[in-house]
């Protein structure tokens, strides 16, 4: 009987645990898994001192991390160190590009040290994208597959056209309106000057047609600061929401018809965030910026947004020229286009097979044809 043991650095409640139990309902049955989740409302010393604690409390065959964060990671580097832990890390942001990017050049370089050192002393990294999983490589990891961000299609599907009426009509948005959205964490980034959506903010005073609303769905600090540069005459031609359980999430992605994916810097070039599959999911063609992931994953469900960062003038006026110019028969291709999308590249079925093969290959078993009928039983470290 294997051992595995399951850490979830986003805690309870996040993507991150639901992925880790939608992907580990494929391994071999007999594989004993252990799950444990880190709380997010204690310090980072004390999440250190209690993975120290659980990593202790039995002999694991294999470590699987959901996330990079350094309380559970520089404990799985110093057991791998130490007792020869082996460890798998899956992550969706470069850890470094990600601190260059919100906190600036010093903090992220530091981060870079952490990040060599969390690849080089594992026993493979499992990235969101195929850059992460390159990126990895060189920094050291040993092996890599790439599992990209899933969707689960019996959450994140499209509504019936009746069903699309009546959610905007109870979030108060005309029904012949082309809703351009966003779904996300709103924190205002000071070295960037912007968080997430504060473009369609900016868009939203700048194009001429008429039938169009945004909608923002999220709450943070940025979430004020939005709402303050809204004019007022334009009150009503955009919806806040603040933070919505998954349910609601997905009521509100089906009110859209665009979905932005703003990416910037050098995390976005690296990144496919997790709410690219589900806007695809729900028959959401998205906008998003021309990288690499955009041509790769999303161009057939969507549009490239200008070049540039989406705080700028050029990028802004463009994206509200685009806007004023796009008509329903494009709009309506694409969105028929963008659930075939992501049944291609993010349905669980299609990725969760590469993360239990190599999950499997590291524990030496053999491959399995295994495909799960229930859920997990989910056993928690205490």
């Amino acid at each position: 009987m294997k051992k595995v043991l399951c850490i979830g650095t986003s805690g309870k409640g996040s993507q991150d645990e639901r992925r880790i139990y939608r992907l580990t309902k494929w391994l071999q049955a007999d594989i004993d898994i252990t799950y444990y989740f880190i709380d997010r409302s204690r310090s980072k010393i004390e999440s250190a001192k209690d993975i120290q604690r659980v990593l202790k409390s039995d002999t694991w065959d294999l470590v699987y991390q959901e996330g990079t964060g350094i309380a559970s990671g520089a404990n799985l580097i110093l057991a791998s160190l130490l007792n020869k832990q082996p460890y798998v890390v899956s992550s969706g942001d470069p850890i470094a590009g990600f601190f260059r990017t919100t906190k600036g050049n010093l903090i992220g370089n530091l981060f870079e040290i952490y990040e060599h050192l969390l690849y080089r002393f594992s026993a493979g990294f499992i990235g969101w994208t195929p850059y992460l999983t390159g990126v990895a490589m060189r920094m050291g990891a040993p092996k890599a597959v790439t599992v990209e961000g899933a969707v689960a299609s019996d959450i994140f599907y499209p509504y019936s056209l009746e069903k699309r009426r009546a959610i905007r009509q109870k979030l108060g948005i005309p029904e012949d309106h082309l809703v351009c959205g966003v779904v996300g964490s709103l924190i205002w980034v000071p070295p960037q000057s912007y968080c997430y959506g504060y473009e369609l903010v900016e868009i939203l005073q700048r194009v001429q047609r008429q039938d169009i609303s945004f909608l923002v769905v999220g709450d943070g600090d940025g979430k004020e600061r939005m709402e303050k540069v809204v004019p007022p005459e334009l009150h009503d031609r955009i919806v806040f929401t603040g933070r919505l359980p998954e349910s609601e999430v997905v009521d509100a992605m089906n009110a859209m018809d665009i979905g932005f994916v703003t990416l910037f810097g050098e995390m976005g070039n690296y990144r496919l965030t997790t709410i690219l599959p589900e806007y695809l999911g729900c028959g959401v063609p998205v906008a998003m910026n021309p990288t690499a992931a955009f041509y790769d994953y999303a161009a057939q469900g969507g549009w490239a947004l200008p070049e540039g960062h989406p705080s700028d003038r050029e990028f802004l006026d463009r994206c509200a020229i685009w806007l004023d110019n796009l008509d329903w028969q494009e709009v309506n291709a694409k969105k028929s286009a963008a659930v075939e999308v992501a049944a291609k590249y993010f349905d669980y079925k299609v990725i969760a097979p590469k993360f239990r093969d190599f999950v499997h290959r590291l524990l030496q078993l053999e491959d399995s044809a295994f495909t799960p009928a229930i859920e997990p039983e989910k056993t928690e470290a205490s």
